[in-house]
């Protein structure tokens, strides 16, 4: 295939066809409104550039960079451990270790298994100290959406559940799988009746803490398990006897999978800040969660001059250019298997109000791969980062025609 000329001032890019005489024009400047661009090829030569070196705010392409340092210090078999200790008067100890993949299904899994070995239940005390109280994430606030919900040890459902309010008033879960709390009815009284979402619970982290207990704690009378089961959170006595080590049914790889797919906020920022653990200890911080980010993008991809809040984009305050990106989907080639897919483009989407990105891969013929970038930072359309992508490959394969 004949090479294709760099491009780094021109704003309009113009293909003429040899067969038709007409042009085929490619406005960088109206299509990016407020952005940048970089498509390259595997080896790293561009082919498309424009603004690829300012920094923009990336919004959740983001959780590419989380997914990439956390697999790379963890490992795709990594998986999170909850342990479970018995104390003193019938009380069952949880030390909360992080895992974003606390679910139903996970939680019953659990209280089957804890029922047997504990039969009689008198309270569930929730110890969190693996992650320091004073976690505040930027970009994330207090409202009802599922995304804003609360980094925490340990959590149930990603403390959030999906509800229904009758049109009577009452309150019940709208999944089968998932028991009614004391958190979550209380929560569901906030719906307008007849409605059903799914909202979220833990506008603190020691309410979606708590809410897990009580989860756990339905789930455990289900098994068969008695006692009063009152949940309460402290931390697990020397003298307690562990009794079960509980290692998440997904690994690590599958978790990011998940992230990737459905950008899950919470998940990417307990990640951000496992890493934080992994490498300069407990308690997780928000700050030992950038230095270690910092660190692997630095030492692994070859960033500088950039700057990561946390881990899943919600901050305004992260800045990555789209060569950076570029930069990264190099070094992600070999978990690239783990992005979602759409019109054949192998990416991870951004969006907040006024951001709009997208960076991932795409062919120009089978044997022929690249990597882009695309960030706006500008009011547009939610689509729009799919048009720019659009417009560049079609740019792109037309030129490659060309006698």
């Amino acid at each position: 295939m004949r090479s294709f000329r760099a491009v780094a001032a021109p704003l309009i890019l113009t293909l003429t066809l040899g067969i038709t005489n007409q042009s085929y024009a490619l406005d960088l400047k109206a299509l990016l409104k407020n952005g940048g661009t970089r498509v390259e090829r595997e080896d790293g030569t561009p082919l498309i550039q424009y603004r690829d070196t300012e920094p923009f705010v990336p919004a959740s392409i983001l959780k590419v960079a989380t997914t990439f340092c956390a697999l790379e210090a963890l490992g795709r078999d990594f998986r999170f451990t909850t342990t479970f200790y018995r104390g003193p008067g019938n009380t069952l100890y949880v030390q909360g270790s992080g895992d974003p993949s606390l679910v139903s299904e996970e939680l019953n899994s659990i209280a089957q298994k804890l029922a047997v070995l504990m039969p009689r239940i008198n309270t569930i005390v929730i110890d969190p100290s693996l992650f320091s109280p004073e976690i505040d994430i930027d970009g994330s606030s207090a409202s009802l959406n599922p995304y804003d919900s609360k980094v925490a040890a340990f959590v149930g459902n990603f403390s959030s559940a999906a509800l229904t309010r009758r049109k009577d008033g009452t309150v019940v879960s709208a999944e089968p799988q998932t028991p009614l709390t004391p958190l979550s009815r209380q929560a569901g009284l906030k719906l307008g009746r007849g409605a059903s979402e799914r909202i979220n619970l833990g506008h603190t982290w020691q309410v979606g803490t708590q809410y897990g207990g009580q989860l756990l704690a339905e789930f455990l009378k289900r098994a068969g398990a008695s006692g009063t089961l009152q949940v309460s959170i402290g931390k697990v006595p020397a003298d307690a006897t562990k009794i079960y080590d509980h290692r998440s049914s997904k690994d690590l790889s599958e978790i990011s999978q998940g992230l990737l797919k459905y950008s899950t906020n919470f998940t990417a920022n307990q990640l951000f800040l496992t890493l934080g653990i992994k490498k300069y200890g407990a308690p997780a911080t928000v700050e030992k969660g950038q230095r270690a980010m910092a660190a692997c993008l630095e030492k692994k991809v070859g960033w500088s001059d950039f700057h990561v809040e946390e881990g899943s984009g919600l901050s305004r305050r992260n800045r990555v250019t789209p060569t950076q990106m570029t930069q990264l989907l190099k070094s992600f080639e070999p978990y690239k298997d783990l992005l979602n897919v759409e019109d054949d483009f192998t990416a991870k989407t951004g969006s907040l109000r006024g951001v709009n990105t997208l960076a991932g891969y795409f062919y120009l013929s089978p044997s022929e791969p690249v990597r882009f970038a695309i960030l706006v930072n500008s009011n547009v359309e939610h689509s729009h980062k799919y048009k720019v992508a659009r417009a560049l490959r079609d740019y792109l394969l037309e030129n490659q025609a060309r006698p």
